[in-house]
């Protein structure tokens, strides 16, 4: 197997394994161990190895001597501070994207999110959590600024697996018009300062509902 071979194998495992960990698809916790991952993906050792290492370096997984690589197991103060992170970078990405999105783009994210509603209503985690992500990411993409996208694909990567703790029974469900109702309808209207609302909604609602099931497990 050449160099550049190897390289762009590793290059589609780390894609792969982040991708995961931004639809909240590994737990906060769960190890990463070479010998499954290397039967999973049909590939030697080396790129295996080299995707996880590259993903310890950004902060996303984590490696200690006495256990394999890992997802990191945030407090409630790392999760506080990314959030307030993200929240800031999505309103930038948000206000981007609203004058460049497509109406096709927007519909699709119509659909996403019924998908993603009808995930809940199953309960769902998996489907759920992916059907937001996906949401979420159409929006971004829209918003033709890679280098953000890319820091926010490294902050969803961190969460994702954090906010698996809203999607197991009793699923959160947030009082009122969900927030993508409102983003959508902000969409189509182009008015910027209402989809601003609706992401700074949706962002602090979920992400205070998550505090709080963290306290309550703490104190339990």
């Amino acid at each position: 197997m050449t160099a550049i071979v190897q390289e762009n194998i590793a290059a589609l495992i780390y894609r792969q394994i982040k991708r995961k960990l931004m639809r909240g698809e590994l737990a906060p916790g769960e190890p990463l161990v070479l010998k499954p991952l290397v039967q999973e993906f049909g590939v030697s050792q080396t790129p295996v190895r080299e995707a996880l290492l590259q993903l310890v370096s950004e902060g996303v997984l984590e490696s200690a001597r006495s256990k394999p690589i890992h997802v990191p197991v945030l407090s409630q103060q790392d999760l506080q501070e990314l959030r307030a992170i993200r929240l800031n970078l999505e309103l930038m990405a948000t206000a981007a994207a609203v004058p460049r999105i497509a109406s096709t783009t927007i519909d699709k994210m119509d659909s996403t999110h019924r998908e993603m509603a009808g995930a809940k209503a199953d309960a769902d985690r998996s489907a759920t959590l992916q059907k937001n992500f996906d949401f979420h990411f159409l929006l971004y993409e829209a918003g033709g600024m890679p280098i953000l996208l890319g820091l926010l694909e490294t902050l969803w990567a961190r969460t994702g697996p954090s906010l698996r703790d809203l999607y197991q029974a009793p699923f959160f469900h947030m009082p009122g018009e969900h927030p993508h109702v409102a983003l959508l309808r902000a969409l189509r209207s182009r008015d910027a300062s209402a989809a601003l609302a609706a992401i700074q909604r949706d962002v602090a609602g979920h992400g205070e509902a998550l505090m709080q099931r963290l306290a309550r497990r703490q104190a339990s």
